[in-house]
């Protein structure tokens, strides 16, 4: 039986045949909660479809071609295209060559992609006149469908091209030299905190820009406007900053930080959420967060973390065979390369590609609200890339209420269901991992150590032990219900989560692998972190006292 997906034929699910011809499809819950609509599907999530499959045969992976993936209600199942033993053999010399320039020089791999789009973006806007969020009204209906396919069709590509040849070499050198760790040492790398210690101290420009909001913050605080932040809501704030001098001053540089740093929105993985430049109190909230701590957290703790890991690097070498010894000390330069661009893309390749696709789509739905083609401006969240094509030239002569309702109906049922874990053999599960690791950023599968008696096992952790009291949230704008001291229990966190790890004092995630963004938060925040639980946010409620041990990857719930 063929499960629907929104009419995008490449994603739909057969329940019969795919679990036998892959062994088992993983919900993807770090990128797919809550469930995605369907323009993203078919832009967005169309071209990283796209760009896995490109990473992996540009680098020509010995044991994957890349992942394969389908939707079950709006939630994306994902899985690895895995090559014969013949075809990883023959690979496998081609992909030794092809990996060598990201262990021998990865920054400077990722700094030539890294220019060649953003560059892309630049041009995307200049070239149209283009510099402020309402600049874009000014386009005709011609100019704004030209940068819609732009959009669509040549910079989605080139995002997710530069984004997964990079995620690609990043995940299987270090899936590579987790298995070394493992072989070695005789336990798995992502709950050993030795190996935590050594990825640690690294500063990505997730933390680079939450450093910049702090800085905000602070100027704020120097130039007596902490009132104005405290007695008045996000949105209230801007406007009341306008009744003096000094703030004025401080809303002419964040309105130019939000120029240059908020191409971003609170979800990665959709156009239906507002960007911080299109809605600036999104980021006066995270101000707001931040601004009594007199040193940024991440800047209290880097001495620390950065001396620790200097010390574990020296003694782990002397624990190495000598014959391993060169070999082993390439692998985990390149893994620790792989944990802080992991961090470090999201800024330049997700946040800002969605924000763009945003800032086109919102101007489509105003139009086509405004000429009668729908009724809703966020009804344009439930087209495909040739409806608004058709509509967009001939604006308010073609109805697309036809294809919004079905489409929007099925959407809001989603919301209801809570998506399977899994389809096919679980057992097979870490067969399917292992073949792939840059999978485990978006999926893993709990270590369970039944001798411990935990109530919840992860698949990665951050070292450390803490008690304390649970903050279940399941969306991003609901993180400033958490208290300072809270432990945080999400579906997984996102770079949009980052200030919250200022605040809180351990992490617990859903979903999530060695290489998601807890784990790594957590490490450089010196906090613990249990991620890849499955099933934290269905057991643990908000108030419990649970106990996150990360140096065993395991959660006790205290309160039962």
């Amino acid at each position: 039986m063929l499960h629907d997906a929104y009419g995008l034929s490449f994603y739909e699910f057969d329940d019969e045949k795919d679990p036998k011809e892959y062994d088992v499809l993983l919900c993807d819950v770090v990128h797919g909660r809550p469930p995605m609509k369907p323009t993203y599907m078919g832009i967005g999530w169309y071209w990283y479809y796209h760009g896995v499959r490109y990473g992996a045969e540009t680098l020509c992976l010995p044991s994957t071609h890349g992942w394969d993936s389908r939707f079950v209600n709006g939630y994306p199942y994902i899985t690895a295209i895995r090559t014969t033993p013949e075809e990883a053999k023959a690979r496998e010399p081609i992909f030794r060559e092809k990996i060598k320039p990201f262990l021998e020089n990865f920054d400077g791999v990722w700094d030539a992609l890294k220019t060649d789009l953003l560059n892309t973006y630049k041009a995307a806007k200049e070239s149209r006149g283009l510099k402020e969020w309402n600049d874009i009204r000014k386009l005709s209906n011609h100019e704004l469908l030209s940068f819609f396919l732009d959009f669509a069709f040549v910079m989605n590509r080139k995002e997710g091209e530069t984004h997964f040849i990079m995620l690609m070499a990043a995940y299987y050198i270090s899936g590579m030299f987790q298995e070394m760790w493992h072989s070695l040492f005789g336990i798995e790398a992502s709950i050993d905190p030795n190996f935590h210690t050594l990825m640690s101290g690294f500063e990505a420009m997730d933390i680079t820009f939450t450093r910049g909001l702090w800085k905000l913050g602070r100027m704020a605080v120097d130039s007596g406007l902490e009132q104005v932040f405290k007695d008045n809501d996000d949105a209230a704030v801007i406007e009341k900053l306008k009744e003096s001098e000094a703030g004025r001053k401080w809303a002419d540089a964040y309105h130019e930080f939000l120029l240059e740093h908020g191409w971003r929105a609170d979800r990665m993985h959709a156009y239906d959420y507002p960007t911080w430049l299109e809605k600036p109190s999104i980021g006066i909230a995270r101000i707001k967060f931040m601004m009594s701590e007199e040193v940024f957290p991440f800047d209290a703790n880097r001495e620390r973390v950065s001396k620790a890991r200097q010390e574990a690097e020296k003694e782990i070498l002397t624990k190495v065979p000598e014959a391993q010894r060169e070999a082993f000390a390439l692998l985990m330069k390149g893994a620790q390369k792989a944990a802080y661009w992991s961090e470090d893309h999201g800024y330049y390749c997700d946040f800002y590609v969605g924000a763009m696709g945003r800032w086109i789509l919102t101007e489509f739905g105003r139009r086509f609200a405004e000429a009668g083609s729908i009724d809703d401006p966020e009804d344009i969240h439930y087209l495909h890339p040739n409806e608004i094509r058709k509509a967009a030239i001939p604006l308010g002569r073609v109805n697309l209420r036809h294809y919004v309702e079905p489409r929007k109906q099925q959407h809001n049922k989603n919301l209801e269901i809570e998506p399977a874990p899994f389809y096919g053999d679980i057992s097979k599960a870490q067969l399917v991992l292992r073949s792939d690791p840059t999978l485990t950023v978006s999926t893993q599968l709990p270590i369970v150590r039944e001798e411990l008696k935990a109530d919840l096992y992860g698949a990665a952790s951050a070292p450390g032990i803490v008690d304390g009291v649970a903050r279940v949230i399941m969306r991003s704008e609901d993180l400033f219900q958490v208290q300072p001291g809270e432990i945080l229990v999400a579906p997984g966190t996102s770079a949009a989560w980052t200030v919250v790890f200022s605040v809180i004092s351990g992490v617990v995630s859903d979903g999530g692998g060695f290489v998601s963004h807890p784990i790594i938060m957590a490490r450089e925040f010196g906090i613990p972190c249990v991620s890849g639980c499955v099933e934290g946010t269905q057991k643990v409620k908000t108030g419990q006292r649970i106990r996150v041990n990360g140096d065993l990857g395991v959660v006790y719930i205290l309160d039962k």
